[in-house]
């Protein structure tokens, strides 16, 4: 859907969903939004869309953002240690980001961004907007029962993909123009073999149940369908991910 130039505040929103390590495929279609002349005047994201997000508002370019992560494995950022409603700390992660990270603030990023959360009382996702940006990047990016919420003005957040994984709302009605890119695609299961690959099958089935109804909303829709074929933390695949989603958005945009 284009809408007419008057109507918009935006020439082109980019939506980026959650996804883990499959968010590198992120950076394979922003490299192809930068060679097709498409990049986008506002973003917003979530989770692993959300980080990618942050950095290239900030002014990173999609290699360097790969190779940031890579360079910092960064799983291995992510320790165990047992915590009142969550298993897993993210405070290396957040080092990582704090020491990379320019912007403090939503209003210091060079590209406006949104970035969603879950709230747990309400079963509503909050869209950040201003203020405390890592804040908002650590809430979006809790996924549940591994880690903590986060606690932003009282109120307790997790992964924003868990009721909205492709977070057109935030940019409905602004943009001329919105692309989205969602990484996680259903394919069918090879095997079942256990109560984690079944809780993990549950929780991607039940993330991507309204994304072909929203994805009605967009002008281009991304979405590297071979990524089914991946883990979510498995980091040995990173420049293939980057290559799926490079390759996808050119097959994408030129149609």
């Amino acid at each position: 859907m284009i809408l007419p130039t008057i109507f918009t505040k935006y020439k082109t929103g980019l939506v980026l969903s959650g996804g883990a390590v499959k968010g590198f495929a992120h950076l394979g279609v922003l490299k192809a939004l930068r060679e097709k002349n498409m990049l986008p005047d506002v973003i917003s994201g979530v989770s692993a869309g959300a980080i990618v997000g942050a950095l290239f508002a900030d002014g990173f370019e999609p290699e360097e953002i790969l190779e940031l992560f890579k360079k910092k494995k960064f799983f291995s950022l992510i320790k165990f240690k047992m915590a009142e409603m969550g298993f897993l700390n993210m405070a290396d992660m957040e080092k990582l980001l704090k020491s990379n990270l320019k912007a403090t603030t939503f209003e210091e990023l060079k590209i406006p961004l949104f970035i969603g959360a879950t709230n747990i009382k309400t079963a509503q996702t909050t869209y950040f907007h201003e203020g405390n940006l890592m804040r908002a990047l650590l809430a979006s990016s809790s996924i549940p029962v591994l880690f903590k919420p986060v606690v932003i003005d009282g109120e307790f957040y997790l992964d924003g993909g868990i009721t909205d994984n492709l977070p057109i709302s935030p940019l409905r009605g602004k943009c001329r123009q919105m692309i989205g890119v969602h990484v996680n695609p259903v394919g069918m299961a090879s095997e079942i073999d256990g109560i984690m690959t079944l809780a993990i099958r549950s929780f991607h089935m039940s993330i991507t149940a309204n994304v072909p109804e929203k994805s009605k909303e967009l002008k281009y829709f991304i979405e590297p369908v071979r990524l089914r074929d991946y883990s979510y933390f498995d980091l040995s695949k990173t420049n293939e991910i980057f290559e799926l989603g490079y390759q996808e958005a050119l097959r994408v945009l030129n149609t």
